[in-house]
């Protein structure tokens, strides 16, 4: 919770938790909380930062109830929610807790079921939906949220089916990999806004990956270091690292790449000086090289 306040006040943008009932760090039995409560934490704790998961399955809620969570969520922040949601893929909490996950083209069918839905109970009055997967008719979100049009993250980097999807319904998309993996991405995300109409402008491009400042690249691998002894894993490769001036030019090239913000992954302990750092240091100059470029 500690770390989410942190980011606060450092004056980052956005504050994400996953959504996972197994963790996704480390062996799977690592502890690892429901992340809607996590996010009602921060949401109270927090003055400015917007909050949403990275992201929400869609497997593991009916997309209505997804849709009253993130309005809560945006009531109790006054306006600072991020309806972020994913197709699902995890198989070995699906499998243990009985929930059904599908074969690849069944995830998509519902993730895009899911999204239109969900969508459209954040924006409009009712919403009448029959699908193979979801059925609504006249269904409220009452009240609505706070924003008026509270955006919807859509997570994953399939290329024919997620997309899609993400041209279709979102306002922020997220993906992985460098900035080259995400200039492809962005092509594809695209060429699919134009065979749907949808202008591309309109989607905001998050990169993510781990970053760690440090002035001395031997205290940054350190960090590394105590992460994964404490995980129980290989030690984490970032995408940026080192000092502020070197973790700027470094995240510069997403910015080159077509990628309008980026997420910083963290697991404990979590990594306060670069946090911190982040928004004092890095963020500015970051700022500046993007002006200039």
């Amino acid at each position: 919770m500690d770390a989410g306040v942190a980011a606060d006040r450092a004056g980052l943008d956005m504050l994400f938790s996953w959504d996972h009932f197994y963790a996704i760090i480390g062996p799977q039995e690592n502890p690892n909380f429901e992340v809607s409560q996590v996010l009602a934490g921060w949401g109270s704790r927090t003055e400015r930062i917007r909050i949403g998961s990275l992201v929400h399955g869609i497997t593991y809620r009916h997309p209505a109830v997804l849709a009253n969570m993130i309005t809560a969520l945006d009531h109790l922040t006054n306006g600072r929610a991020i309806m972020g949601i994913g197709a699902g893929w995890m198989e070995p909490e699906h499998k243990a807790y009985g929930m059904p996950l599908g074969s690849k083209k069944e995830r998509s069918d519902r993730f895009e079921e899911g999204s239109r839905i969900v969508r459209s109970l954040l924006r409009e009055r009712t919403t009448t939906f029959s699908g193979k997967y979801y059925q609504l008719t006249d269904a409220l979100n009452e009240p609505p949220p706070v924003q008026r049009e509270l955006p919807v993250l859509i997570g994953g980097g399939g290329e024919q089916r997620t997309l899609r999807t993400a041209a279709r319904y979102a306002d922020m998309w997220h993906g992985f990999g460098s900035p080259d993996d995400l200039r492809h991405k962005i092509e594809v995300l695209h060429g699919h806004c134009a065979k749907v109409g949808r202008d591309p402008k309109e989607i905001q491009i998050l990169g993510g990956g781990t970053v760690v400042v440090r002035d001395r690249i031997e205290d940054a691998h350190a960090y590394l270091d105590r992460i994964a002894a404490h995980q129980d894993m290989a030690k984490q490769v970032p995408r940026a690292i080192g000092d502020p001036d070197t973790v700027a030019r470094q995240l510069l090239e997403y910015a080159k790449a077509g990628v309008h913000g980026f997420i910083i992954g963290a697991g404990e302990p979590f990594d306060h000086e670069t946090i911190e750092r982040v928004g004092r240091e890095v963020k500015p100059r970051l700022d500046k090289l993007i002006a200039a470029a």
